[in-house]
């Protein structure tokens, strides 16, 4: 987590220091985990010390500074932050999160990013800290409601046109409309109750599809062949994806996303799922593809709710590793030995394994180290591949 403060006056400057000594890396650690900002690296890279930056330092190098940041911090009249920022702002998907301290600390304004940036945490964080007054104004917070990009951050997911769905979803859960959210069941722990906040949680995806329309028995589809088939065996013809704009999945089951998707409801994919992997020198990238999906479907996960794939470094420039992460979007980290080692101990041996590379595993520590410890499932191990599933 890179948070940067900015200071203007002396005062200003032992204000910010306050803030940063205030700030503990667990904290930094819970903002991660909720956000998966894009500089998270799963606990490594937490910076507080050597984050304190003079406006006129900031003012040289501005457009470096706000890339870098999740999060800018400026003690500071906000009149002066507008101005300075104005020309760096991209979109809110994009832009770090902007907060604005006034110098004696008495109050802390979400300037920017307030839901995908994660700023109205942070102010409410930061305010906690030093005793100030958080101002938030975003109008489904202030109104007590849940948000729809807050949902699909909260997720790590990646969803077609969230721009347009999340302005049409915030703007029916301010008008208290009907608004209809199937989660997972491995997921819904994942929500505390404030955050679905304007939903009606529906316990079963056929239930929800099924919502506005008449004529089918809707007693708690969720049998597997029954949700696959409910519409071939009924004259009902599915209705368009506008008027299932407020019908809402979170899962990263296989056929629960197929059948989001058939039927037009508003799919979001959890990429929170991660894989350990070893393989062979010069491994086909597509038996090594091939491999990955067997492996997935036999866990019914979708391999779009793969966030993020670990293996050692020895394997950085492996192509069929670099080919697959390029075709599904996927984030790589590479390990050397001596790190994979700590948590070798933990898991299944291979002396051909110490032999050739120097450690005894490398798919499941690799995978311990990016879930956490939360490993799925056995380990899978065939045709000079072996994979480790884990979820963050």
């Amino acid at each position: 987590m890179m948070i940067k403060y900015i200071y203007l006056t002396d005062q200003s400057r032992k204000l910010a220091e306050r803030i940063n000594e205030s700030v503990t890396d667990h904290i930094l650690m819970d903002i991660d985990n909720k956000y998966g900002n894009k500089k998270n690296k799963y606990g490594k890279g937490i910076k507080r010390g050597g984050c304190l930056i003079s406006y006129r330092d900031f003012k040289k190098d501005s457009a470096r500074i706000f890339a870098e940041a999740d999060c800018l911090v400026f003690i500071m009249a906000s009149g002066i932050v507008v101005r300075a920022i104005a020309g760096l702002l991209t979109d809110k998907f994009r832009d770090p999160a902007v907060l604005v301290v006034d110098e004696l600390g008495i109050n802390v304004i979400s300037l920017l990013s307030g839901h995908m940036g994660g700023g109205n945490d942070f102010c409410r964080m930061i305010a906690a800290r030093i005793g100030a007054n958080p101002i938030i104004t975003t109008a489904t917070d202030i109104n007590g409601k849940s948000a729809f990009d807050m949902l699909v951050k909260k997720m790590w997911a990646n969803v077609d046109n969230i721009r347009d769905l999340s302005l049409k979803i915030n703007s029916s859960l301010l008008r208290g409309g009907d608004n209809y959210i199937y989660i997972d069941p491995d997921y819904r722990d994942y929500f505390a109750e404030e955050e679905l906040s304007g939903f009606k949680i529906i316990d079963s995806i056929g239930d929800l599809a099924l919502i506005g329309l008449e004529g089918i028995d809707k007693n708690g589809l969720e049998d597997r062949s029954q949700i696959e088939n409910i519409f071939d065996k009924t004259n009902v013809v599915s209705l368009s994806n506008k008027d299932n704009e407020n019908k809402i999945v979170i899962s990263d089951k296989s056929y629960i996303c197929h059948y989001a998707e058939k039927h037009g409801l508003v799919l979001v994919i959890p990429r929170r799922n991660v894989l350990g992997i070893g393989c062979r020198k010069d491994t086909d990238s597509s038996l090594f593809e091939g491999q990955v999906l067997e492996y997935l479907s036999g866990y019914d996960i979708d391999v779009r709710s793969i966030g993020r794939v670990a293996s050692i470094d020895l394997k950085k420039d492996e192509t069929c590793i670099g080919d697959f992460c390029a075709k599904y979007g996927i984030e790589s980290d590479f390990f050397a030995p001596h790190i994979l080692a700590n948590y070798e101990d933990r898991y299944e041996k291979s002396d051909f394994v110490k032999k050739t590379i120097g450690v005894y595993s490398v798919a499941q520590p690799a995978c311990h180290i990016l879930s956490g410890g939360r490993l799925l499932g056995q380990m899978y191990r065939g045709k000079g591949i072996t994979l480790a599933l884990g979820r963050r």
